[in-house]
Formats: C-alpha cells, sequence, structure tokens
C-alpha cells in the first residue's frame, strides 16, 4: 500500500463476491450439457467463471469444436439459471450487509465492475433489495475489453471520480483478480469456487475468507 493510502472508494465484483450465485451457474451449466449433450465437464465449466458474455461464447466454440452447438446450449442454461433466480435461489454472500452497512456509516462511495451485463446485474441486486445501495454498476457490456482487462475497474473509478491506486477491490476469480491489479487497484481475494492459484495470490493485496473480514479492514482503514 502506498505511504499516504487513503481509501477513496470500493469497487465490487458481483457473482460470487456479493451473490451466492457461481455453485448455481456451475449446476445449471452441467445440467445444460446433459440436455443438449454438449461435452461439458465439472473442470471446463469452472473456466467459464469470470468471463463476460463474448469471452465465454469464444471459449464454448472451441471448446464444443462446433459453434453451433453454442447458441442451444446458451438458451438452455439460460432457461435453467431463470427458473432459478426467480425462485429466489440466489441469496447474498455472508457479510454483505455488513461491509455496505459499514461502508454507509464511514460515506465511502462504492461500484459494481461485473462481467455480466448490466441489465441483467441490476435486475439480480434488484431481486436481494442492494441495488440502490451502490454509487454505480458497470457491466460487462458497458466495455470493450472484458476482464481479466483493466477496463472496468478503470471505468468504476473513473465513475466515482476516485484515483485506483487509492480504491478496494474485491474480487472471487483469477479474471477479476487480474483486472483489478493491472488497473492499479488495491486488490482482495475472497475465494469462492475456485482454489486460489499462485497468480491469483500475487495480484491480491490481501486474501480473506469472507466479507466480514474486508468490512473490518474498511474500518482499521478509516479508524
Amino acid at each position: 500500500m502506498p505511504p499516504h493510502f487513503q481509501l477513496q472508494a470500493v469497487v465490487f465484483d458481483m457473482d460470487g463476491l456479493l451473490l451466492d450465485s457461481e455453485r448455481v451457474s456451475q449446476e445449471t451449466l452441467l445440467k445444460a450439457a446433459r440436455l443438449v449433450k454438449a461435452p461439458l465437464t465439472p473442470e471446463t465449466a469452472l473456466k467459464m467463471v469470470g468471463r463476460n458474455a463474448s469471452s465465454g461464447y469464444l471459449y464454448l466454440a472451441e471448446l464444443f469444436g462446433d459453434e453451433k452447438q453454442v447458441a442451444p446450449f446458451l438458451e438452455k442454461t439460460h432457461e435453467l439459471y431463470e427458473a432459478e433466480f426467480e425462485a429466489g435461489r440466489i441469496p447474498l454472500k455472508t457479510g454483505v450487509l455488513k461491509l455496505l452497512d459499514a461502508l454507509d456509516e464511514l460515506k465511502i462511495p462504492r461500484a459494481i465492475a461485473t462481467s455480466t451485463r448490466r441489465h441483467i446485474a441490476i435486475r439480480k441486486l434488484t431481486k436481494v433489495n442492494v441495488v440502490t445501495r451502490f454509487d454505480h454498476i458497470i457491466g460487462g457490456d458497458d466495455v470493450v475489453n472484458g476482464k481479466p482487462a483493466p477496463d472496468i475497474y478503470l471505468k468504476a473509478c473513473s465513475f466515482l471520480n476516485a484515483d485506483p491506486p487509492h480504491c478496494l477491490a474485491c474480487e472471487d476469480s483469477a479474471f477479476g483478480i487480474q483486472a483489478a491489479f493491472t488497473a492499479g487497484l488495491r486488490a482482495i481475494l475472497v475465494p469462492d469456487l475456485l482454489t486460489p492459484t499462485e497468480a491469483m495470490k500475487q495480484h491480491a493485496w490481501k486474501v480473506v475468507p469472507d466479507l466480514h473480514e474486508v468490512a473490518a479492514l474498511v474500518r482499521k482503514m478509516r479508524g
């Protein structure tokens, strides 16, 4: 951390970080693959974590070896995921509300920087009643280059009128951690489905078990 670090803002990933959605996503990907007979395994499904729509499409086209398989697979995945979403089976992760309360108390601006399309992100955050608690929501469709490129984090900091070296980023994926690190933010890794690799740890300023730890850290930084 720079010697004169002053916390100006916090930028969050969404899926797997704020929302306990990656497990549901993995389940629906694998179920859809069985139904449409697509060659997806638990190992290759995990490589979808952190990708935006265009990156995910290209990855699947290469994996399947036949681009014609991708559209029906994604349609079935979307159908299954929507059913889970409407049933309310995508809750907030532990510590989210405590962290948002701390940011409110300390008057620290915050934004979402997610690979998910913005209108879908807004819908998800509305469902769990936290959409109004963020100053800005930037989706994967708001930037040309998705994570691991730094674009979305740079855009979030610009919207927040904050300097990247004086911002925290909270992430759970390899692509996300790399994006935040490259953008110059202090990246906090909160592991979800993926076991942190050495590269993820090197890009992370800190690795913590949950968002309760981030709330405590923020209070200490502003204390």
